[in-house]
């Protein structure tokens, strides 16, 4: 992989399992995972109108360098926008390259 690709500087976060005041396990805070170098490219885009709000999802293929405990319940956040994982696999079983698909999902 070549580094010049991975311009853009993002974070991988992944499921908390802190708890409320409680005691109660709440398992719906992102923590960060690790910071990395990835690409972002959009592969599709579709537009849905549901419930009277509009949605935009966009599939987005972001390529990183392999790390080990990378899994498809972790996002990656980047400037403002946020990318859920939804397909993780390592290019080739190489242990060099990760190619993640994402979603993207703005809601206005």
């Amino acid at each position: 992989m070549r580094s010049g690709n991975l311009r853009n500087k993002a974070v991988i976060q992944q499921l908390g399992s802190g708890q409320d005041e409680f005691g109660a396990v709440n398992e719906t805070e992102f923590s960060k995972f690790k910071d990395v170098w990835c690409s972002i490219n959009p592969v599709s885009g579709k537009e849905n109108f549901n419930s009277n709000t509009d949605f935009a999802k966009t599939t987005h293929k972001i390529k990183i360098r392999y790390t080990a405990g990378i899994n498809a319940s972790m996002r990656l956040v980047w400037k403002d926008r946020v990318f859920n994982f939804v397909n993780v696999r390592n290019f080739m079983e190489s242990d060099k390259e990760i190619e993640i698909l994402a979603e993207e999902q703005i809601n206005d």
